[in-house]
């Protein structure tokens, strides 16, 4: 009203400049008020600035312009009463895109997530024959690749990335850990032969089931704690391969993956791990490669749902190490000379 009748400017114009002095005084205000319990979203508060921008104020800018320049420039309607009328218009796809996209919260997110996984069809949990094909096919692909990464420098942080496959995902981390006042040979027979004692909240019971020269057989209840906590009942062969005094290797492969109380929703398919012990002088360098397969994460929640499973992905790892270093300095793994965790990345 103020640059129409005052400064006399065209009323397109002076749609534009009120409505991004409305989109700062809305932001400002759905902070502090309309969405104030949203303030541990996801996003910062400048990205929400931008995003807001992009959904409340383009959109908003596009529509009073148009509306405004039809009913105004067109039609000859008074400019104040075109520019209220595309607010009425506007004001439901605003408020929408802000409530499901700008001021969304963290657990508003994974609750949507979980809903979405738990009402998909049963069979979108299904392993079909292509899932495991894909799967079969990076596996040998990464154990081909092993020999090249004997000498590799441990890790200072975990590396992890998510997979697409036909109907499944496949989750892929590599991590370090260094272990001083050790030899290899120590550290693989404290893993041969210490206790059956879970190094990890994410193992709720282990034993083992039988065990031949450097070879195991265990059983291991995993507990994983994503969406929902899920229960599963797990056998897993594991072979150790000692090359030399100071190099050895070792793989675990679950051959039984079964979700407690019965049927499977997809969260875990298949799980392996490899594992790479080098001596450093009076150090052990640990390196771990794990690959786990899981069902897709439905594509509409993936642009969100993708960042928190790698942030609970990284949590988790930190945990892990967090109990190994309690664990090994306490000398739980059985060795003489308790080792002290120096550097860790992702176990």
């Amino acid at each position: 009203a103020v640059l129409t009748a005052a400064f006399h400017w065209p009323s397109v114009a002076a749609a534009a400049v009120g409505v991004e002095a409305a989109v700062l005084t809305n932001f400002f205000w759905h902070q502090r008020w309309t969405w104030r319990d949203r303030h541990t979203g996801p996003t910062g508060r400048t990205q929400r600035l931008w995003r807001f921008h992009l959904a409340n104020g383009v959109g908003s800018l596009a529509g009073n312009v148009l509306v405004t320049f039809l009913l105004s420039g067109l039609l000859g309607v008074n400019p104040i009463l075109s520019s209220i009328i595309a607010v009425a218009v506007l004001s439901a796809w605003n408020y929408a895109a802000a409530d499901r996209w700008i001021f969304v919260s963290r657990v508003a997110l994974v609750v949507a997530l979980a809903l979405t996984l738990a009402s998909s069809p049963a069979n979108a949990a299904e392993l079909s024959r292509e899932t495991i094909a894909a799967w079969d096919r990076h596996v040998a692909q990464t154990e081909a690749s092993l020999a090249g990464h004997e000498h590799d420098a441990p890790l200072s942080e975990p590396a992890g990335r998510v997979i697409d496959l036909p109907g499944g995902a496949l989750h892929e981390w590599r991590g370090s850990i260094l272990l001083s006042g050790v030899t290899v040979p120590e550290v693989i027979d404290a893993l041969l032969h210490g206790g059956t004692r879970p190094l990890q909240e994410d193992v709720a019971e282990s034993r083992v089931l039988e065990r031949h020269g450097d070879s195991l057989r265990m059983y291991l209840k995993l507990v994983r704690r994503m969406i929902v906590s899920v229960t599963y009942d797990t056998e897993h062969d594991v072979r150790y391969l000692r090359q030399s005094s100071s190099f050895a290797t070792s793989r675990s492969v679950a051959t039984k993956i079964v979700e407690a109380g019965g049927g499977d929703r997809g969260f875990l398919w298949r799980l392996n791990s490899y594992w790479r012990y080098r001596q450093v002088g009076t150090a052990v360098q640990v390196d771990v490669l794990s690959l786990s397969l899981s069902r897709e994460v439905p594509w509409m929640v993936r642009p969100l749902a993708g960042p928190i499973i790698q942030r609970i992905g990284r949590e988790s790892m930190v945990r892990t190490l967090a109990t190994v270093q309690r664990t090994a300095s306490t000398a739980d793994l059985g060795i003489a000379t308790a080792p002290r965790l120096e550097k860790a990345g992702g176990l």
